[in-house]
């Protein structure tokens, strides 16, 4: 336990019950520095390492860590994993907790440093990133699935969503009714809790009337026509259905929960298999990319482009586009040779 060691253990009660009901406060607060998916695996990440120092006879100290322990350890994970992801993770958590007990951060050293570039270097591999869905995809998509179906309709509105918005899983799935408001001209979608957002800050994300087959904000209505809810409730957009065979219908499930990653993967690679598309070259990221790829293509202004993703940096914005080979030849084409 954390909680137990360093300045926590050293720390007396204090007399005064208004400071100390404040001190007693101090964990928590702490805790809430990380996000709550950070702390799972960071919390995972350290006591994975905890029994690692365990398994030695004298048990090797996990807090306070010596540098030199944390570089073995370093080493163990390059073997038995290969993986460099798996290496930052594990310095992260004990740097966290470390600093967390308040003592000093091994991981600063130039030991562990030197250690953790060298594995890093070791078990890299190539990133093989997932193929982004264009505009023709999409059209392929409305010609097989635009229905009264109210299945297929949730297919089709989360891949154009998913596409227009540059929306992440997590934002997608996390889209309630009371979010989403429509407009002669656009609907808008708040966003209420994004990666980048870590201060809850909100976004507003307005997605315009294209008038066109494709166009997402025509489809929604008309998904959200046949779910048969309130318009305004707290309900999840993209819930699970069940199939009722005496009215042959689909019809949304009454625990208020949002599809679960595994499924809505499942839902949206079958559609990208059904148009001919190779399942295992794609994934639900590929609607995101999609869309940031088919912006840059149309020369959106970067300000705007960054705005609507919700990137915080040039080079996160920057990795999501993919260039045509036009594009690339496009330099050389112009360098005067």
């Amino acid at each position: 336990d954390i909680f137990k060691t360093g300045r926590w253990c050293d720390s007396a009660r204090i007399e005064d019950q208004r400071l100390q009901q404040l001190r007693d406060m101090l964990p928590t607060f702490c805790l809430k520095s990380r996000a709550e998916n950070t702390l799972t695996q960071y919390r995972y990440a350290f006591n994975a390492f905890c029994r690692w120092c365990g398994a030695f006879i004298p048990s090797i100290s996990a807090l306070p860590a010596a540098d030199e322990h944390v570089a073995l350890y370093i080493i163990s994970i390059a073997k038995d994993y290969k993986s460099s992801s798996k290496i930052q993770l594990a310095i992260h958590s004990i740097s966290w907790a470390h600093q967390l007990a308040g003592l000093k951060d091994p991981c600063e050293s130039a030991l562990v440093k030197l250690t953790k570039e060298g594995a890093i270097r070791e078990t890299s591999k190539p990133v093989v990133k997932k193929e982004p869905i264009t505009p023709d995809h999409l059209k392929l998509l409305v010609q097989r699935y635009k229905s009264n179906n109210l299945y297929n309709m949730r297919t089709l509105c989360m891949c154009l969503l998913g596409f227009a918005g540059f929306l992440r899983f997590s934002e997608l799935a996390n889209i309630r009714l009371m979010d989403v408001s429509f407009n002669d001209v656009c609907m808008k979608i708040n966003i209420v809790k994004s990666k980048t957002d870590v201060y809850k800050e909100g976004h507003e994300l307005c997605i315009a009337r294209t008038h066109g087959d494709t166009c997402p904000v025509h489809t929604l209505e008309e998904y959200i026509s046949l779910l048969g809810v309130e318009v305004n409730s707290s309900d999840y957009l993209f819930r699970s259905l069940t199939f009722c065979k005496n009215a042959n219908v689909y019809k949304v499930r009454r625990d208020n929960r949002p599809l679960s990653y595994t499924r809505a993967r499942e839902i949206v690679l079958h559609a990208f298999g059904e148009i001919g598309l190779d399942k295992s070259k794609f994934g639900i990221h590929s609607l995101r990319s999609g869309g940031a790829t088919a912006a840059a293509a149309a020369g959106i202004n970067d300000r705007l482009f960054k705005k609507h993703g919700r990137w915080r940096s040039e080079k996160a914005k920057d990795g999501y586009v993919r260039e045509s080979i036009q594009e690339k030849l496009f330099v050389t084409q112009n360098l005067g040779i």
